[in-house]
């Protein structure tokens, strides 16, 4: 082998080792991404829960109270 091709072979896996840290690294923070979103995630899952119990509790008051549509309206006269 020629020197120039022993240059060219270091340099090529120099090369090759700064793209695969680099693809390493990206790799690591997508995976923090993916577990922010998914902590995100939880507490929106935990909030339409929190919601949605609340508007089950709220039509259930409404069905138990009295209906106003049912009492008549208090007419003052001209």
């Amino acid at each position: 082998m020629d020197p120039s091709s022993v240059l060219l072979a270091l340099e090529q896996r120099r090369k090759w080792r700064e793209r695969r840290k680099r693809v390493r690294d990206r790799l690591r923070q997508l995976e923090r991404r993916r577990m922010t979103l998914r902590k995100e995630l939880d507490g929106v899952r935990r909030k339409i829960l929190e919601y949605d119990r609340l508007l089950t509790d709220l039509r259930g008051e409404a069905q138990t109270r009295p209906s106003r549509s049912h009492v008549s309206p208090i007419l003052r006269g001209r």
